[in-house]
Formats: structure tokens, C-alpha cells, sequence
């Protein structure tokens, strides 16, 4: 077998840091004791996100009833936890337009994803009154990010996968992790984690991230973890952002009898997903198609 020939730590420095604004942004909102006018003026400082989070605010994905023109009325009509949403969205979307050979992703593909799994995730959090329900979004939003330094480790190629698993005859694996950490060394949900440590992200959000194939294995939120792998289970189910490793996802069935989530919620969660989907690619400007 072919070991990639690079190390970990090279591999997520190739992946850039959060925009400085939207790093102190979500301190201030993280801050009780901060105020909507220092947090408008912080995000106002950079004019593109200023910009783009408007955007955001104003589609049909947040179906406001009236147009928002400004950063402190945005912050006032949707509240810190709906800010909090917005800024990572804005922030991250650049990751999450990039195409991802290795997972044959084109470019675009993989937001339409982690749009799905973050709205799901929000919905099951609120309807089982998991809190704080930003967690969930961000953790969902993020849940794949992993994938950007895995196509990082494999070149960009788009035949790794069924190319090292015949030269090792290993087409026993069943779940995706498996795959990646025997071809690799690395499985996207941890290299997720550390992506999302390095962004200072709390504690739960990195962990849901990690442990989204496994979520038994959470020990902070294990609840978390289980809504983020439900709902990227729903999305995949959906069709949307149906990657390489898409037909490769495992249920938990522990994950699903905890949350008490049964088939009828289950079909509920993705027509959400769909609509909110066609919503937000429509608010970044990418084409995206229904399966």
C-alpha cells in the first residue's frame, strides 16, 4: 500500500484560518456581557463579510418579512444565537464551495451538505431542546470539513479509494472512517475536530465533529454528536451531497434510538432539508439541482 508522504500538521496549515473578523465576532458573541453595537462595529470592519452576511440575512433561507439594510438591525431582529449561525456560515462558505476530487465533490457540491446536516441538525436540537441550538447548526455546518485536508492528503485524486483498497484487498470495510484511516492514517471526522480546535470553536462542536460516524464515543455532549450523525444520515439519505463515500455511511442505531427519532421525523427533517437547501445555494449563488 501507498502511504500519503505528508504529515498531519503540514496538512492543516494548507487550511486556512478564520477571517480575524469573524474570530473576534464570535468572542463577542460567546460574551454576555458584550453589546450589539461593539459586535455590528466588529463585523463592519470587514466590508466583504459585511456584505455577504446581508446577503445571507436578507434570502429566502432566513424568510425575514421585511428587508434588513443594516449590520445592528440584523443583530437585533435575529438575536446572537441566528448571528452566530450567519458569521460561520459566511466565514466558512469559502471552504465549503471548494470541489473535493478525492470525493469526486465538484465545486459547490459540498455546501449544499453541510447546509442539509446544519439545518437538520438545528431542527432536532430544537425539537428535542438540546441548547444552545447554534451549537448544532456550526457543528453541522462544519461536520465534513475534514474531507478538505483528506482531498489535501490523497492529491486531489479521484480514484484513491477503489485504486489502494484492490492493491491491499480490503473491500471488507464497511464504514468510510474505516477506509480513510486504513489508507491514510487519518479519517475526516477527526482531521474535522482538529480543523475546528484550531478555529477556537467550543469544545462540544469539535467533539460532535469527530465523533459524527461514531457519536457513541462522545463523552462532553453524546447527544450532540448523535444529532449531527442523524441528520447527516437524513441528508445522505436525501441524495444531497452525495459523495464517493455517501452509500458508505453506517447508521447508528443507538444514535437514533436515543434522540427517539422514528421514520415519520425522519421524512419530515428532509423535505426541511431540500427547501432550506434550494434556499441557501440560491443566497451564495450556486447552482444546485433537487435529486
Amino acid at each position: 500500500m501507498t502511504k500519503p508522504g505528508i504529515r498531519l500538521p503540514a496538512v492543516l496549515r494548507q487550511i486556512p484560518p478564520l477571517p480575524q473578523v469573524a474570530v473576534r465576532a464570535l468572542e463577542l458573541i460567546r460574551d454576555p456581557g458584550s453589546s450589539r453595537a461593539a459586535l455590528a462595529h466588529v463585523l463592519s470592519l470587514d466590508q466583504a463579510m459585511t456584505g455577504r452576511f446581508l446577503h445571507l440575512v436578507n434570502s429566502a433561507y432566513y424568510g425575514l418579512p421585511r428587508r434588513i439594510t443594516s449590520l445592528d438591525e440584523a443583530i437585533g431582529f435575529l438575536g446572537y444565537e441566528r448571528v452566530h449561525e450567519v458569521v460561520v456560515a459566511v466565514a466558512a462558505s469559502r471552504y465549503l464551495t471548494q470541489p473535493l476530487p478525492a470525493y469526486g465533490l465538484e465545486g459547490g457540491m459540498l455546501w449544499p451538505h453541510a447546509v442539509a446536516v446544519a439545518t437538520g441538525s438545528d431542527a432536532i436540537a430544537r425539537q428535542k431542546g438540546v441548547r444552545p441550538y447554534s451549537e448544532a447548526y456550526v457543528a453541522g455546518l462544519l461536520h465534513d470539513t475534514g474531507k478538505l485536508a483528506l482531498d489535501i492528503v490523497m492529491h486531489h485524486r479521484a480514484d484513491w479509494a477503489t485504486a489502494e483498497r484492490k492493491e491491499d484487498g480490503r473491500d471488507d470495510l464497511a464504514d468510510w472512517t474505516e477506509i480513510e484511516r486504513h489508507i491514510t492514517g487519518y479519517d475526516h471526522a477527526a482531521l474535522g475536530a482538529a480543523i475546528a480546535r484550531g478555529w477556537n470553536l467550543p469544545d462540544r462542536v469539535v467533539e460532535a465533529i469527530g465523533c459524527h460516524h461514531a457519536p457513541s464515543t462522545a463523552v462532553l455532549d453524546p447527544c450532540l454528536a448523535a444529532i449531527v450523525h442523524v441528520a447527516n444520515a437524513a441528508a445522505l439519505m436525501a441524495g444531497i451531497g452525495l459523495g464517493i463515500d455517501g452509500m458508505q455511511y453506517v447508521l447508528d442505531a443507538e444514535a437514533v434510538a436515543a434522540l427517539e427519532w422514528g421514520d415519520d421525523e425522519m421524512s419530515h427533517l428532509m423535505e426541511g432539508m431540500r427547501l432550506a437547501v434550494q434556499n441557501a445555494t440560491t443566497a451564495v449563488g450556486l447552482p444546485f439541482a433537487l435529486p
